[in-house]
């Protein structure tokens, strides 16, 4: 099946928070648009066939305000920071991925720490963790596989 679109993480970017954020897989190719009427895209991530909800499909597309990117690092380390991307359980950020889920909330903090310096240092006002790929390097990087 042909794509409509493809995304590529930007691996000079490359952070696990980054990954919760917008979503973890390298290579997105939008197979169909609202195909459940709800605007869910039908993707293929890294060679699987996945759903992406409409949120994080425009937050992969479009990029995000720098801004709300902040408000989500800021919300990991500091509980009285609230944002609808981090989800808590008894007042301690809960992640969707294993690799956070497994790492000791200090060493998560201070992660967000420093990956809030390093988007506050950026200075575009949107930030893109995917960029648009063209079909040729899709095809190219599912070979390498």
């Amino acid at each position: 099946m042909k794509s409509v679109i493809s995304f590529a993480r930007n691996a000079t970017l490359h952070n696990i928070l980054f990954d919760e954020y917008f979503a973890e897989h390298h290579l997105i190719s939008v197979l169909a648009f609202n195909y459940d009427g709800s605007g869910t895209a039908l993707c293929l991530c890294d060679g699987i066939v996945a759903e992406i909800e409409k949120a994080n499909l425009k937050k992969i597309i479009f990029g995000v305000d720098k801004t709300v990117l902040e408000s989500y690092l800021a919300s990991i380390f500091d509980p009285e920071s609230e944002n609808d991307g981090v989800h808590r359980q008894n007042g301690v950020p809960f992640f969707r991925l294993p690799e956070l889920q497994n790492m000791k909330k200090y060493d998560v903090a201070n992660l967000a720490k420093q990956t809030l310096k390093e988007v506050q240092a950026q200075t575009a006002n949107t930030f893109h963790y995917y960029t648009n790929a063209d079909e040729a390097s899709v095809d190219s990087a599912r070979h390498q596989d």
